[in-house]
C-alpha cells in the first residue's frame, strides 16, 4: 500500500513537471516564432492584370520597378522541345550598379508549361533544384526560380522574408 502511494506520488510529481516543461517550451516557442509581419499597414501592391496577379511589397520598397525578361527550358528528353517564358524581376528601388540589391523574380509559366516541367521535360536551371510554384490562376503558374537567391546580395534576408510572407495572389483571367 505504501509503495502504491509512492508511484502515485512520483507520477503525479513527474506528470506536472513534464506538463510544466511543455507550457514553458511551448509558450516560449510560440513567442519566439511570432515575429513583426514583413508588411507593414502600408503596403505597396504591384497588379500585374496580363497576367492576373498582385504583390504586396513592404513600403520601404515604394518606388519599385519591374523588368521583363525571359526564362528558357532546356528539353531534359528527345521530345521535348525548347520552352520560354516569362520572368518578371522585381527590383527594390534602393538598387544601384555599384550596390545590387537582391531582387525577387517571378517566373511565369502557362499551366501546360508548369505540368511539362514537373514531369521532368525540360529543366529551367543547371541546378538539381526545382522551382517552386507561388500561386496559379486559370492560365498560369507564377514560380521562383531555383537558386534565386544565391547570390546574397544586399537586402537577400529582406527579400527572403517578403517571400516567405506569401505575398503573391493570384486572380481569374477571362480567356
Amino acid at each position: 500500500m505504501k509503495n502504491n502511494k509512492i508511484i502515485v506520488a512520483v507520477l503525479i510529481v513527474v506528470i506536472a513537471s513534464g506538463l510544466a516543461v511543455y507550457v514553458r517550451y511551448s509558450t516560449t516557442k510560440n513567442i519566439s516564432s511570432i515575429s513583426e509581419p514583413v508588411t507593414p499597414s502600408a503596403v505597396v501592391l504591384y497588379d500585374n492584370t496580363e497576367y492576373g496577379f498582385t504583390f504586396s511589397l513592404p513600403d520601404t520598397w515604394k518606388g519599385y520597378s519591374v523588368i521583363k525578361n525571359t526564362w528558357e527550358g532546356n528539353p531534359l528528353i528527345a521530345t521535348s522541345i525548347k520552352e520560354t517564358g516569362i520572368k518578371l524581376i522585381v527590383r527594390n528601388p534602393k538598387w544601384t550598379p555599384n550596390l545590387p540589391y537582391e531582387d525577387i523574380p517571378i517566373l511565369i509559366f502557362t499551366v501546360a508549361q508548369w505540368d511539362s516541367y514537373v514531369a521532368g521535360n525540360f529543366a529551367i536551371s543547371a541546378a538539381p533544384i526545382e522551382a517552386i510554384e507561388l500561386a496559379r490562376n486559370n492560365l498560369y503558374v507564377f514560380a521562383l526560380p531555383p537558386r534565386w537567391d544565391f547570390d546574397y546580395s544586399e537586402g537577400h534576408q529582406e527579400a527572403q522574408d517578403i517571400v516567405a510572407s506569401r505575398p503573391i495572389k493570384a486572380y481569374f483571367l477571362q480567356q
